[in-house]
């Protein structure tokens, strides 16, 4: 289910307006809109907020816009040089030396950095109910 569709739902489970849940977010209610309808995305601080009004997993609200590799045609091969992932399926290798690659490998990692914290930050909020 994308994101904007689990949004709407979401908040007509809720019996929300557009507006009720834009004012919880402090946000307008044309920003809300944008994002029920995919012209705009909201930012991962965003999408915590919406994740704690709804009381549903930060996870499970953006699982669907976690992209995913089918790697169970792969096979893994190493030489001196170069470690490599071999698709069959799509005849695509991606090699572990490729800059463009580590530097999304560590742009990934920072983002998922910042995600951990913001659960554990959720976590710590919810114990102290």
């Amino acid at each position: 289910m994308s994101l904007e569709t689990k949004l709407r739902k979401l908040r007509e489970q809720k019996g929300w307006s557009q507006m009720d849940i834009a004012h919880q977010l402090d946000i307008s209610q044309p920003a809300y809109n944008k994002w029920e309808t995919g012209q705009a995305k909201p930012t991962l601080q965003n999408l915590q907020k919406i994740a704690e009004i709804f009381e549903v997993d930060f996870f499970d609200l953006i699982q669907e816009q976690i992209p995913s590799i089918d790697f169970s045609n792969s096979t893994f091969e190493s030489n001196s040089n170069s470690p490599i992932f071999v698709i069959e399926s799509t005849n695509n290798t991606i090699s572990y030396d490729s800059p463009e690659l580590i530097t999304k490998i560590l742009e990934n990692q920072e983002q998922m950095a910042k995600i951990i914290e913001n659960q554990s930050k959720l976590i710590e909020s919810l114990l102290k109910k």
